[in-house]
């Protein structure tokens, strides 16, 4: 929770644990989904439904202390940029924003926010609960499948190989759980979800010969984007 939220939660010495506790990066997504739905239907039952939309993903934002925007940002700049791999990983740990990064920023952004307004109370609820379970369970099969190339950072305890097959698996169930508000929107989502996460992590293999944290920020907003956009469909 520590490691995914500004919520603070931590051991009583105050640091955030031993373990990144990766097992329960779907059911986190599903909780920080559902702060962000109840901004969603309140925000919106007194102004409009855009208002609202914009709310909850402002939300999602402020409860995640945007990270996921920022690894996003960084990735656009470093695996679309020029350069070899050691150039675009230099480009992606600074933290000043290129034009990728503007970019991919304020499409996602506005694309979440027109989604989203265009549901229902019900279904935006839905929506963004399975979408944060989905798009954490991608960022966990990344962790899990793909290598980690810096030799420090964050990622070195996200990447920890021990326990990685009970973690996807209790990954899984949790991601399932959620996706039960509407399993049928959700088995449209997923492997929309499934190809958004393979095409950005065969990407990141090409460009850089590896996943980041950045490019685990980048999987769980634009898998987040995939589930909401499925949901918008009529």
């Amino acid at each position: 929770m520590s490691f995914l939220t500004v919520l603070p939660v931590a051991n009583p010495d105050g640091s955030p644990g031993a373990r990144l506790g990766r097992a329960y990066f779907p059911a986190i997504g599903a909780l920080v989904g559902l702060g962000a739905a109840a901004v969603f239907v309140l925000a919106g039952a007194v102004s409009t439904p855009l208002l609202g939309a914009a709310a909850a993903v402002a939300t999602l934002s402020l409860l995640t202390g945007a990270i996921h925007l920022d690894g996003l940002a960084d990735s656009a700049d470093g695996l679309l940029g020029r350069g070899d791999a050691t150039h675009r990983l230099e480009v992606m740990r600074d933290p000043r924003l290129g034009s990728y990064g503007v970019t991919a920023i304020v499409a996602v952004v506005l694309l979440d926010v027109a989604a989203l307004a265009s549901m229902s109370p019900v279904r935006g609820i839905a929506a963004l609960v399975i979408a944060g379970a989905l798009s954490r369970l991608a960022t966990l099969t990344v962790i899990a499948f793909v290598p980690y190339v810096r030799s420090s950072g964050l990622g070195v305890a996200a990447w920890d190989s021990r326990h990685r097959g009970l973690d996807l698996a209790v990954g899984v169930l949790s991601a399932g759980a959620a996706c039960a508000l509407d399993w049928k929107r959700a088995l449209v989502a997923l492997p929309l979800v499934a190809l958004t996460a393979l095409a950005l992590a065969v990407l990141a293999r090409s460009r850089v010969g590896g996943a980041t944290g950045d490019v685990c920020g980048a999987t769980s907003e634009l898998c987040q984007l995939a589930v909401v956009l499925v949901f918008a469909v009529r």
